[in-house]
């Protein structure tokens, strides 16, 4: 593990390349949160999106509801 550390590194010597690897861990974890932010952010636009286009659809089919309702209607007088 020690010896895959220093490749990753790019260091010879166990505790440099020990205190790089917590450096690298930190700076992951902080790029995971992110990204994890990142997600949720965009999960709430897309249910946004997909509740605006269900209400558009909604509404569509009401109104050719309507206009038909009505065109039959006036057919019929």
């Amino acid at each position: 593990m020690i010896e895959e550390l220093k490749s990753i590194t790019e260091s010879n010597v166990t505790t440099k390349a020990l205190i790089k690897g917590g450096y690298m861990a930190v700076e992951l974890g902080k790029q995971l949160e992110q990204e994890k932010e990142n997600r949720i952010k965009a999960e709430q636009a897309l249910s946004d999106l997909q509740q605006k286009i269900h209400h558009y659809l909604t509404s569509h089919q009401a109104l050719v509801d309507i206009a038909g309702s009505h065109a039959k209607s006036t057919l019929t007088k």
